[in-house]
């Protein structure tokens, strides 16, 4: 086995083929590592924003077995500076190899190539299963190497269809029912409408789209009237693009009165729904926009035969609408550089400070807020 590292996202060009044979024969997959996905977050944030990327591609001869989409970033652990790596998208609680079902060793074959090859201090690795044959190989991996490596507890939502939307609605507490029931009166009322693009590559109506999607964006709290920065339009947009080519684009839109108030822009891949990112006008705050959106989205899918609706981050606010919070595991690996000892060291001494978890509930509170 051979292990290359590409950090130049024009490179990723040429692995396109094999990497999506690769995508073809892994069972256990999200849209985080698929080509249409990586391919645009590295080209649009590779930088100050996202990080040097660190591409790890492990061959078997002219097979790739495996490939460890990674970052390097300067950041803090612990309240230590350090050089720390990262899965890519950065700064999302999200993440993972890809790997060929019947290798999983490769897993492990990453970390000795990454200490040779790059200089690092920490590692974050968010997004393993607890019974992910990956974290056990990483763990071993770490053992070898002389790595210390500790596991915390992350979680995601999840909206499960299987039965149907009436079976999920009928499942949703009596208190959200209700207040479901009269925002969409007061949204109706005011003349909703749902469009947008759906699982279709829509030529002609793809630019219209962006250009809505990027409004909503611009109109919402999160940037109240400031202009979306380039990498973000240029990643909004290339993605959106990209997916529509392959049928796997879902970007409900919801206007109100003739005017656009949310969206949600996510993946449709293997029967489950991935979502990105989505947004609200902040005028249209009062009357719930993106709830409403999302019970229209979700009767959609149920309809089409979409069985599961993935959202990464344990949020406080999906409470009300998941099915479940599925459990994960973030390893965290320190090397024995100064940093690296230093930020394991200020961690132990603030683990006291941090209250005990002891259910799921705690550990939607304790999920990370960024969201790609």
């Amino acid at each position: 086995m051979r292990i290359d590292w590409v950090s130049h996202p024009g490179a990723l060009a040429a692995l396109e083929p094999a990497w999506r044979d690769l995508e073809a024969a892994v069972t256990d997959r999200t849209h985080l590592s698929s080509f249409d996905f990586l391919f645009t977050w590295y080209r649009r944030y590779a930088g100050p924003y996202g990080g040097t990327p660190l591409i790890g591609l492990a061959w078997h001869g002219r097979e790739l077995a495996g490939v460890a989409p990674l970052t390097l970033v300067h950041g803090r652990a612990g309240g230590v500076p350090v050089r720390r790596v990262e899965f890519a998208p950065s700064d999302v609680p999200a993440g993972e190899f890809l790997i060929r079902d019947d290798r999983p060793e490769v897993a492990a074959a990453f970390l000795p190539s990454l200490m040779r090859t790059i200089g690092f201090d920490v590692a974050c690795l968010d997004g393993f299963d607890p019974a992910s044959p990956h974290l056990e190989a990483l763990e071993e991996a770490a053992r070898r190497q002389g790595v210390a490596m500790e596991v915390d507890d992350h979680a995601f939502a999840i909206v499960d269809l299987r039965s149907g939307y009436e079976a999920y609605h009928a499942g949703l507490s009596g208190h959200y029912r209700r207040n479901l029931t009269a925002k969409a009166r007061k949204i109706e009322a005011a003349g909703a409408r749902v469009d947008g693009i759906y699982l279709t590559d829509a030529d002609d109506r793809i630019e219209a789209a962006i250009a809505r999607l990027i409004a909503i964006t611009e109109a919402s709290y999160k940037l109240e009237g400031r202009r979306l920065a380039d990498a973000h339009r240029g990643f909004l947009g290339d993605l959106v693009r990209r997916l529509a080519q392959r049928a796997a684009l879902a970007l409900p839109i919801l206007s109100i009165g003739g005017r656009d108030a949310a969206f949600i822009l996510g993946v449709v891949d293997r029967g489950c729904f991935y979502d990105v990112t989505l947004a609200y006008d902040e005028s249209f705050a009062k009357m719930s926009p993106g709830a409403f959106l999302m019970q229209e989205t979700l009767q959609r899918f149920a309809a089409a035969g979409i069985q599961t609706v993935v959202s990464h981050g344990a949020h406080e606010y999906k409470k009300h609408w998941a099915t479940a919070f599925v459990p994960q595991r973030r390893a965290l690996l320190f090397t024995r550089t100064l940093a690296g000892s230093a930020a394991r060291l200020a961690r132990a001494a603030l683990r006291p400070l941090r209250p005990p978890r002891t259910d799921m509930t705690s550990a939607q509170q304790d999920g990370d807020r960024a969201h790609a």
